[in-house]
């Protein structure tokens, strides 16, 4: 058996449409106020409140790699696929069941 990690990861999920420089704060801030090991951008295709994403997803997940570049405990990832939905319930239970970490802090951005 796998013990879990002793990590703390933050998940801050959307379409990043696009990505921008309050995404990059609210990460940044999570990370030194909740002492995150790492935050994971999980871009979802697609945003549930807009009709059509004015980018396409390959190009917000350049644009967000792009923008966390220099921080090294920022990641993006894209799961819609690897998990078959875009639900997050089934994406938080896709991280806690493959990535094996401990500790997950779920945040989002309110415009």
């Amino acid at each position: 058996m796998v013990k879990p990690e002793n990590k703390s990861v933050g998940i801050l999920g959307g379409s990043f449409d696009p990505p921008h420089k309050g995404h990059l704060t609210i990460s940044k801030i999570a990370i030194k106020k909740v002492k995150l090991d790492k935050v994971l951008w999980v871009v979802t295709k697609k945003n549930p409140f807009k009709k059509n994403p004015f980018y396409s997803l390959s190009q917000r997940l350049k644009f967000t790699k792009k923008i966390t570049r220099n921080v090294k405990k920022i990641q993006t990832v894209h799961l819609d696929k690897t998990i078959k939905s875009s639900r997050t319930i089934n994406m938080i239970n896709y991280l806690i069941k493959k990535k094996k970490t401990k500790k997950y802090f779920f945040y989002y951005w309110l415009r």
